[in-house]
């Protein structure tokens, strides 16, 4: 009895799987895009790729209480915002927020226990008063600046594919 070798797939269906598993890799979202967008202008005033351990944070003085409010804000890798952390450095501020939430001494700030949530997208009313700022990473957005005084700034977080990313691309 002869043993018959098992026949080769043809060569053009070797290719097209190849192409085929290369364009899904390509196309397939990995971390996702933090967007920030002036919706008074619809101008993209920030876009960038961020990493498992990147956060977010808005930034803000208090308009009642005086002092600083930072949000901090990680972004999931099914493009959400998710609310990590809320420090403020008054403690008026800081109880001003606390409705449900408890206060904690943390240093020379106050942390506020605000429960864990997720937001597909934030909307945030940029003024002077508010003076607001932008942190991701090492970097801080003024964003008075970038927008103007009184508009609506969207934050969220969009999934981002490894071809746009490599192609540098993010947006």
């Amino acid at each position: 009895m002869a043993v018959v070798a098992p026949r080769p797939p043809p060569r053009a269906a070797v290719v097209a799987l190849t192409g085929l598993a290369v364009a899904g890799a390509l196309l397939a979202p990995s971390a996702p895009a933090l967007v920030a967008t002036d919706l008074t202008t619809g101008r993209v005033v920030l876009c960038r790729p961020m990493t498992g351990d990147d956060t977010v944070a808005l930034v803000f003085t208090h308009s009642m209480y005086g002092g600083d409010v930072v949000e901090e804000y990680a972004v999931t890798r099914d493009a959400r915002l998710r609310r990590v952390a809320m420090t403020t450095a008054n403690a008026a501020a800081a109880e001003y927020y606390a409705h449900t939430a408890g206060v904690v001494r943390d240093g020379d700030r106050f942390r506020v226990d605000v429960p864990a949530a997720e937001f597909p997208d934030l909307i945030v009313r940029v003024d002077r008063v508010g003076a607001h700022r932008l942190r991701v990473g090492a970097e801080t957005l003024d964003l008075v600046a970038a927008t103007g005084d009184r508009h609506r700034l969207r934050l969220v977080a969009k999934p981002l594919g490894v071809a746009r990313r490599l192609a540098g691309r993010g947006c």
